[in-house]
């Protein structure tokens, strides 16, 4: 009876927490589930690979799970297996809305881990599809949403689907640009290197390191030259 009661809380505070976080009126971190218990039967693979028509080696399938949650599939178009980027068993993922002028922005931006031990690689096989599951937010202002996802320095877009957010959300929060490593990154390669970083860019990881270490090279010459 403990054990069943534990785990209804556990339920309500899984819910709650969805709640809160959708009820967002600024950009957040994408936290992104992958679905472990996820498995694809050949009905489902065929509803999937018939509408399945990108050119892209991963097609990108978003849907409305639930009232709180998006689903999003990933579908292994080649006939050979691929890797599949993750950190922490998070895909490198985030969600973007229309503004009022029509432009896609991004609404959630991504916090890369400091421990290396976090970036793993999922084999996804020929036809393969992963289920992953991210938030559905509320608000006033009526828009479009679709996914971005990185990977192995390749984006690949969700189709879009209706939806509410605050417009407040396409603003960068201060406590983005007080964060440490958005401050190194924009002082060495400005707010456009800052921002390749948190809105997953091609390239905006490889460039921060180059960056950054030329950086380092100059104030250590420096210093030198001050010396003598």
């Amino acid at each position: 009876m403990k054990q069943k009661l534990k785990y209804i809380f556990g339920i309500f505070i899984l819910i709650l927490t969805f709640e809160l976080n959708a009820q967002k009126a600024e950009m957040v971190i994408n936290d992104n589930t992958i679905d472990r218990d996820f498995i694809a039967t050949s009905d489902f693979k065929e509803k999937f690979l018939k509408q399945s028509k990108t050119e892209n080696e991963i097609n990108l399938i978003l849907e409305k799970n639930t009232d709180s949650l998006y689903a999003i599939y990933l579908v292994n178009k080649t006939s050979d297996s691929i890797l599949i980027s993750t950190q922490d068993w998070h895909l490198f993922l985030i969600q973007e809305a229309k503004d009022q002028n029509g432009d896609w922005k991004p609404i959630e931006y991504w916090e890369y881990s400091t421990c290396g031990n976090s970036y793993l690689t999922e084999k996804l096989k020929p036809e393969g599809i992963l289920k992953t599951e991210s938030l559905v937010y509320t608000g006033n202002f009526e828009t479009e949403i679709r996914f971005k996802l990185l990977n192995k320095n390749q984006i690949y877009y969700s189709n879009s689907i209706n939806g509410f957010i605050n417009k407040s959300q396409f603003s960068i929060p201060k406590n983005i640009t007080d964060n440490r490593r958005y401050v190194i990154a924009n002082n060495i390669g400005g707010s456009e290197l800052a921002n390749k970083i948190l809105f997953l860019e091609p390239n905006g990881t490889k460039e921060f390191s180059e960056k950054q270490e030329a950086y380092l090279k100059r104030m250590a010459e420096l210093r030198e030259k001050n010396r003598n």
